[in-house]
């Protein structure tokens, strides 16, 4: 009986949005501004995973539905809660021990996930992502709860993204994790101030505490940081510019361990990045990525699929390149690859994407990911994956 409630919650919200949009759209009309945002979106994806073992194909789904909402108090005042719930069933499901652990991993200080279907081929999961108070006067922005605290600047991997550091393959998840923080923001003049925030999680080995201050030299975006990262201080330098036409960005913090701060423990993680844009609609990128802990072993491959990944390890690799290449094809269709090539440990990943926009709200994504890395002394294809997701936004 409680499945059942569950199942119906799960399809009401994904369902209630067609009447919501209907009803509010003309009651709300004359009301300026409108106090009360409401949006989100209903995926649905399919997955299929193989090696080129005979019998490895592994399928399954998942109905992916987001529910954004936000109220302003006034002008200076408003709240937020944004809920993330998938549904998922199949192989994937029941041949994937603990699938529903993991679906349910929570290291924020508020428990705001939950699992209300745990079957064998059957989990119904959902979580609030974004719960938080906003206060914005003069220079000061004060959020508290749980919110994206983004300090990246680059565009595939994210050393000073402390807080909320995100897995490059996981195309998914476009809003990326939240953290249970304090997030006070001072600006100076424009873009320039200085950006304190604070996150505990459920241990002491969880905390996050960092000042980042950002300014603006001779044409360049720069930001500079210092603080405590879980059982590390950290220190970190980020910019973003251009030479010539070209977009020139970079990233890098100093991870060390307080307990021996005076040794050569620590771990440094460093980006370089650049892009270019052609008319025609054809764009170029590629970045570079250096982790000093990071492996050379081919089988830290496995480890993308696993591990969780901080700003600390965005790669299990010491080195990682980037490639990437995407064209407009039509205003409606898009193309676009990254390649990744792993120097010490001889990997490679292939990352095509296709995406097509079937209306204003409606549009289709073809994805396929492709490993390979040596294996008895043979470079061999370790594993693929092959998606297509439906989304409709509201």
């Amino acid at each position: 009986m409680k499945d059942f409630f569950y199942i119906t919650v799960f399809v009401f919200c994904s369902v209630c949005p067609i009447f919501v949009k209907g009803q509010t759209t003309d009651s709300l009309r004359e009301e300026k501004p409108a106090r009360f945002h409401f949006q989100g979106y209903l995926k649905d994806l399919h997955t299929a995973a193989f090696t080129p073992d005979k019998g490895s194909l592994l399928t399954g789904n998942f109905l992916h539905n987001r529910l954004n909402f936000k109220y302003d108090f006034s002008e200076s005042f408003s709240a937020r809660l944004e809920l993330r719930t998938r549904l998922f069933w199949g192989e994937q499901v029941r041949w994937t021990p603990g699938f529903a652990e993991q679906a349910d991993y929570e290291s924020g200080w508020m428990d705001l996930s939950w699992v209300a279907v745990d079957e064998p081929a059957v989990v119904l999961h959902t979580i609030a992502d974004r719960l938080s108070l906003n206060w914005r006067i003069q220079h000061w922005d004060i959020t508290l709860g749980r919110q994206r605290v983004n300090w990246g600047v680059t565009t595939a991997w994210n050393p000073n993204d402390l807080f909320n550091a995100y897995n490059f393959f996981d195309f998914d998840y476009e809003e990326r994790p939240g953290s249970d923080a304090l997030r006070v923001r001072y600006y100076t003049s424009g873009m320039s101030g200085f950006d304190l925030a604070l996150s505990r999680g459920r241990d002491s080995a969880s905390t996050i505490a960092a000042l980042l201050y950002r300014f603006n030299r001779r044409g360049y975006d720069f930001q500079v940081l210092g603080g405590w990262y879980r059982d590390d201080v950290a220190m970190g330098v980020g910019w973003a510019g251009s030479i010539g036409d070209a977009g020139f960005k970079g990233e890098a913090t100093w991870f060390q361990p307080h307990r021996s701060f005076w040794d050569t423990t620590g771990v440094l993680s460093l980006t370089l990045g650049g892009d270019y844009s052609f008319e025609g609609g054809w764009y170029i990128g590629g970045a570079v990525l250096y982790t000093s802990g990071g492996s050379n072993e081919a089988e830290a491959l496995e480890e993308l699929a696993t591990r969780q990944l901080s700003a600390k390890m965005l790669m299990p690799f010491k080195y990682s390149i980037l490639g990437q290449v995407s064209k407009q094809i039509t205003p409606l269709f898009t193309a676009n690859l990254s390649l990744i090539y792993c120097p010490g440990a001889d990997a490679f990943i292939a990352f095509p994407v296709l995406s097509y926009s079937v209306s204003d709200n409606w549009d289709v994504t073809i994805v396929a990911q492709s490993f390979f890395a040596p294996q008895d002394d043979k470079f061999k294809n370790r594993g693929n994956v092959l998606l297509l997701r439906l989304r409709w936004g509201f």
